[in-house]
C-alpha cells in the first residue's frame, strides 16, 4: 500500500511538472522549462545551380511556430547551402561562401547574370539604403567599455561617421563575460551587485539580473552550452546558471579566493581551482554533483585541459610550478618548474602547446603536452597578460607596449628559436587606460586568419590580417575605452563537409532571390526560393507591429544648416504582441545621406504626447537624405517601418509644413 501511495504521489507531481511547465533542478527545486526548440516545417526540394567549378544547392528550412507564440511575428529559419565539385561530386570543404536573400518586388523579373553580379557588389558595399532582407554573412563587434556600457558595432555598414548600432547600459562594472555557442544571450558578472546580467543579443537589452554569490568574477561556459559557471570570489562558492531559463541550478562550495575553470572528458567533467583552497574540485556537468578532489596545495591559479595529453594543467603560483594532473587517477602526475610569478596558462587549439604568461615580467613559457616538459622560454615581451589563438598564431598582449606579439605555432615544433612578430596596435600602451580587466581584448574574425583587437587606451578597435606588419584598418569606439571585444558571428558556418548554414528571418510570402558568392573558386550564382509557409497574419499587416505616421510633409524641402523639428506618430497595431504605448527611450531615429552615409545624425526622440514624438534634425548641406525610424524591442528594427526621403535645398527660407500630407 505504501508503494502504491508513493507511486500515486509521484504521478501527481509529474502531472504538475508537465502542466505548469516546470522541471526539477539537481536539488529538487522547480525551475521554468524553456520554450521547446522549434521544429522545421516540411521542407521543399532544394534549388540548384551548376557552374564549371561549383554546384550549388540551396534550401530554406523554416521553423514551425512554437505553441503559444505571439501572432504577427516573423518566422525564423535556417538557410542551407550544399557545395560540391560538379565533376567528382565531392563536397567543397573549408571555403567561405557568402549569401543574401531578398524579396522580389511584385511583377519584377528574376535577375540575369549581370544584374546578379551588380546586386552582390551593392551588398558587399554595405550601403544602409540597399540592404538585403536577410544577410547570411553578418557579424557584429561587442565591446566591454570602461563606463559600464556594452557597445554593439556593425563593421559591415558603410557609414563614415558611426557604425554604432546599440549601446547597452549595464548598471555596474563587469568583471568578465561569456557567450554560449547559440549566441542568443551574453552573460556578464557584476561584482558590486552580486549578479550576472543577461543581455538578449536580438534586442540588445538586459533581460535578467541573476543573483549569485558575493563578488562574482570569472565566467565559463560548459562545452555543451547549457550552463554558465560563475566564480563567486567573495564567499568561496561557484554558481551554475542554466543558459535557457537563466536560473541558478546549483551553488557549490569550492574554496576561497579567485577561481578558474576547465572541462575534461569531452565536457562531461568541470574542474574548479581556488587560489586560497588546497584542492582542485571535479564536478559532473550533467548532475552537478561533486565527483572528487585533487590535493594541490594553496596558490593554484589558472588551469586548462589538454585532450592530447588527457591531463589537466594548473599553475601553482606559490611554488612556481606547472602541475600536470591525471584526471583519471585524480592525482598530480608531474611538476614542471617555472619562473617566479607565473599567471595565465592556456592551450592552443591543437591541445599540444600550453602557454604560460608572466604579467610582471618579460617572458612567455611554452610547455609541450606531448612530453610534459618545458619546450621554449621566450623573452622580449613587456608584461604580457592575455592570449588569443588562431590556427596559425598565438597573439600575446603586452601591457607596457602598444605592440601585440604574434608567435607562429608551426615554428614551435621546429628546431631553433620560434618565430615571433611584433605588430603595433595603436599609439598608446594598454597600461595607460583606466583598467584592463580579465576578459580577452581580442577575438578571432570569422575567416579564421585575422583578428579584431581592442586598443584600450587608444579608444579604438584594430582589424589585423595575419601576414601584415600593421593593422589593415581601425574602428572608433566613440570615446569609450574598449576593455574587451567579442565577435557576434551570424555568418554561414560549415556544419558538415560542404554544407554551410546560417539563421535567416522572412516576413513575407512570395519569391526570394538568393544571391551566392564564392571567392575561391570564383563563383557567382542567383537562385529563386518561393516562401509559402508564412501564415497570412505574418505576411499581411502583422509584419509591421507598429504604424508609423508622419506629422510633417516629407515632400517639403528642409533648409541646410538649420535645426528643424519633425514629428511622427508610432501606434501599436491591433495584433501587436506588445499593445502598450511606445516609450521615447525605445525609439531610434537615423538620418543620413545615401549612398555612403558620409553625413549621419542619430537625433534623440522626445515624447510630445502619447504616440507622438519629435526629433530635431540639422542637415549640413543640400541633397537627398533618408530618415529611418526603428523600435527594435517591438520587432521593428531599421528597415521594417516606412522610411522617408527628404530633400534639402539652399534657397528655402521657411520650415516644412507641420501638416500631414493630403
Amino acid at each position: 500500500m505504501r508503494k502504491l501511495i508513493l507511486l500515486s504521489v509521484g504521478l501527481v507531481l509529474a502531472a504538475l511538472v508537465a502542466t505548469l511547465g516546470w522541471r526539477l533542478s539537481p536539488r529538487g527545486e522547480p525551475l521554468p522549462v524553456p520554450r521547446p526548440e522549434p521544429v522545421d516545417l516540411p521542407a521543399l526540394p532544394p534549388v540548384t545551380a551548376t557552374r564549371p567549378d561549383v554546384a550549388v544547392s540551396f534550401e530554406l528550412r523554416l521553423h514551425a511556430r512554437i505553441p503559444g507564440a505571439e501572432r504577427g511575428t516573423p518566422l525564423e529559419g535556417t538557410a542551407r547551402f550544399a557545395l560540391t565539385n560538379p565533376r567528382t561530386g565531392e563536397p567543397l570543404r573549408g571555403v567561405r561562401p557568402l549569401g543574401w536573400l531578398n524579396r522580389r518586388a511584385h511583377g519584377q523579373a528574376a535577375p540575369d547574370e549581370a544584374t546578379c553580379k551588380e546586386r552582390i557588389q551593392t551588398y558587399l558595399g554595405g550601403f544602409l539604403a540597399a540592404q538585403a532582407d536577410a544577410n547570411l554573412n553578418s557579424y557584429l563587434f561587442l565591446t566591454l567599455n570602461h563606463d559600464q556600457t556594452l557597445s554593439v558595432i556593425d563593421p559591415q555598414i558603410s557609414l563614415d561617421r558611426t557604425k554604432l548600432q546599440n549601446l547597452v547600459s549595464l548598471g555596474g562594472e563587469p568583471a568578465d563575460w561569456a557567450l554560449p555557442p547559440d549566441r542568443k544571450a551574453l552573460f556578464l558578472s557584476i561584482p558590486v551587485h552580486g549578479t550576472v546580467s543577461v543581455v538578449d543579443l536580438r534586442r540588445f537589452v538586459v533581460v535578467r539580473d541573476v543573483h549569485v554569490g558575493k563578488s562574482p568574477g570569472r565566467l565559463a561556459v560548459s562545452p555543451d552550452g547549457r550552463t554558465v559557471w560563475v566564480a563567486n570570489e567573495g564567499d568561496g562558492t561557484v554558481s551554475v546558471i542554466d543558459t535557457a531559463s537563466y536560473q541558478v541550478l546549483r551553488t557549490l562550495e569550492v574554496g576561497g579566493g579567485e577561481h578558474a575553470f576547465a572541462f575534461s572528458d569531452g565536457g562531461r567533467t568541470a574542474w574548479v581551482s581556488s587560489s586560497d583552497g588546497e584542492e582542485l574540485v571535479a564536478v559532473d556537468v550533467s548532475s552537478l554533483e561533486e565527483t572528487g578532489r585533487v590535493k594541490v596545495g594553496p596558490g593554484v591559479g589558472s588551469i586548462d585541459y589538454s585532450a592530447v595529453a588527457r591531463a589537466l594543467y594548473a599553475v601553482q603560483v606559490r611554488t612556481h610550478e606547472a602541475l600536470v594532473v591525471d584526471t583519471t587517477r585524480r592525482e598530480v602526475a608531474r611538476r614542471i618548474p617555472l619562473a617566479p610569478s607565473p599567471d595565465l596558462l592556456r592551450f592552443d587549439n591543437s591541445g599540444r602547446w600550453a602557454f604560460v604568461l608572466y604579467p610582471r615580467g618579460d617572458r612567455v613559457d611554452v610547455l609541450d603536452a606531448a612530453s610534459s616538459q618545458l619546450a621554449h622560454t621566450l623573452t622580449g615581451f613587456s608584461q604580457p597578460d592575455q592570449l588569443l589563438f588562431t590556427s596559425a598564431y598565438a597573439y600575446v598582449r603586452n601591457t607596457e607596449d602598444a605592440r601585440v606579439s604574434l608567435i607562429e605555432l608551426a615554428s614551435l615544433a621546429r628546431a631553433g628559436k620560434p618565430s615571433i612578430a611584433q605588430v603595433a596596435m595603436g599609439q598608446k600602451k594598454p597600461s595607460e587606460s583606466r583598467g584592463l580587466g580579465r576578459a580577452p581584448p581580442f577575438a578571432a574574425m570569422p575567416e579564421g586568419n585575422s583578428a579584431i583587437i581592442a586598443g584600450t587606451a587608444d579608444r579604438a578597435l584594430f582589424l589585423y590580417s595575419e601576414g601584415m606588419m600593421a593593422p589593415r584598418g581601425s574602428l572608433l569606439n566613440y570615446g569609450r575605452e574598449p576593455k574587451a571585444v567579442l565577435v557576434l558571428d551570424r555568418s554561414l558556418h560549415e556544419v558538415e563537409p560542404g554544407v554551410f548554414t546560417a539563421e535567416a528571418v522572412v516576413r513575407d510570402n512570395g519569391p526570394y532571390d538568393v544571391y551566392f558568392l564564392l571567392d575561391n573558386p570564383r563563383t557567382v550564382a542567383c537562385l529563386e526560393w518561393d516562401v509559402r509557409e508564412v501564415p497570412e497574419d505574418v505576411s499581411a499587416a502583422g509584419k509591421r507591429p507598429l504604424a508609423l505616421t508622419p506629422e510633417f510633409n516629407p515632400s517639403t524641402p528642409l533648409p541646410p544648416g538649420v535645426s528643424t523639428a519633425l514629428r511622427f506618430r508610432l501606434s501599436p497595431l491591433p495584433d501587436a504582441k506588445d499593445p502598450r504605448p511606445v516609450r521615447a527611450e525605445e525609439v531610434r531615429v537615423l538620418m543620413f545621406r545615401p549612398p555612403s552615409g558620409r553625413w549621419l545624425q542619430r537625433p534623440t526622440p522626445r515624447r510630445v504626447e502619447e504616440e507622438l514624438f519629435e526629433v530635431e534634425v540639422s542637415p549640413s548641406e543640400p541633397g537627398q537624405y533618408q530618415l529611418l525610424v526603428g523600435v527594435e524591442g517591438r520587432g521593428a528594427p531599421f528597415g521594417v517601418l516606412p522610411h522617408f526621403t527628404l530633400s534639402v535645398q539652399p534657397t528655402l527660407a521657411a520650415r516644412p509644413s507641420s501638416e500631414a500630407p493630403q
